[in-house]
């Protein structure tokens, strides 16, 4: 049991280690960053917070790690509906 949970812990800190770990909260005055999910990748704007989400890791620029609770989170993040309430 205890060999388990050493090769668990081994083999997933790499998986989070190198993400940024996120947690989604129900409000947006709650978030520390607002973002929009964009539908085609030339729409998507870093500084604007407008995320395009790809469907395999080695496609994406930066990984995200979504956590259940909030004191494990790196950031705090909201969805928005359209791109110009990231602002």
């Amino acid at each position: 049991m205890f060999i388990k949970n050493i090769l668990f812990t081994l083999i997933f800190l790499p998986c989070i280690g190198f993400s940024q770990l996120m947690c989604e909260v129900d409000y947006a005055y709650q978030a520390d960053i607002k973002y929009w999910v964009t539908n085609y990748q030339y729409q998507a704007d870093e500084q604007k917070h407008h995320w395009y989400l790809v469907r395999y890791p080695y496609q994406a620029r930066y990984k995200i790690f979504w956590v259940d609770y909030r004191y494990q989170a790196d950031k705090l993040v909201f969805r928005v509906q359209n791109p110009w309430e990231t602002y």
